[in-house]
């Protein structure tokens, strides 16, 4: 009896799998591991995409700990030369086994090969701000009050404001603005900016920063005099 198709085409594959991880010594690319030494982005792709051809997709996170993109990260925005590629890596150890646990992210610019490996999402993105964009830090906050965006958009109201109050050598694509949020806003919200980059959180950055850092906190710059602007 002839086999399936199907099963036959497992099979196949199967074993070229097999083969594939007899030759692992062949392997020239990104490790197939964890890993804290820069790599292009593509190479770690690409990586991350062979370690699933040999071990299988189910679980590929937690089990090979290497670095991979997550939902909606800021991957591809550009502030001059600069561009940020996003990674994460799961480091929770199998079951009854001891490892480090947690989760890190990883903010890569290939252009100037350089990259961040911080404990949380929001620090890896401020990390790459200033290496891109030095100065950031002191732009103003956009009010809780003035509307920044609808489902259409920027909203002209939002965008008044922070053509009026932001310097203009820090409105240029890619670049960020920073909005005052509640306490439990905090992600650093990619291609928000009327640039298309990052809407930093102001409540996140006052979290982060500690009580004697030599850095400046965000100014909420005044609101402009007489009625507010409609959209």
């Amino acid at each position: 009896m002839m086999p399936e198709t199907g099963q036959l085409a497992f099979d196949f594959t199967e074993l070229e799998r097999e083969d594939a991880r007899g030759r692992l010594e062949e392997w020239d690319g990104a490790p197939l591991h964890f890993t804290t030494e820069f790599h292009t982005p593509a190479d770690l792709d690409a990586a991350f995409e062979h370690w699933m051809y040999l071990n299988g997709r189910f679980g590929s996170h937690s089990r090979s700990h290497m670095w991979h993109r997550g939902f909606a990260d800021g991957n591809g925005i550009e502030i001059n030369e600069h561009g940020i590629d996003i990674f994460h890596a799961e480091l929770s150890p199998d079951r009854d086994v001891e490892g480090p646990g947690g989760e890190l992210t990883m903010a890569v610019c290939e252009h100037c090969r350089w990259h961040k490996i911080a404990e949380t999402e929001n620090e890896a993105i401020e990390a790459w701000h200033d290496h891109a964009l030095p100065g950031w830090r002191e732009l103003p906050v956009v009010p809780a009050e003035v509307r920044i965006r609808s489902e259409k958009g920027i909203t002209k109201q939002g965008l008044a404001w922070i053509t009026q109050h932001y310097p203009a050598h820090m409105q240029m694509p890619g670049a960020p603005i920073i909005t005052e949020r509640s306490a439990y806003a905090t992600r650093h919200a990619p291609g928000v900016s009327p640039w298309a980059g990052y809407d930093l959180s102001a409540s996140a950055l006052r979290r982060e920063t500690a009580p004697d850092d030599d850095g400046p906190a965000p100014v909420i710059a005044p609101r402009p005099p007489g009625r507010a602007l409609t959209e």
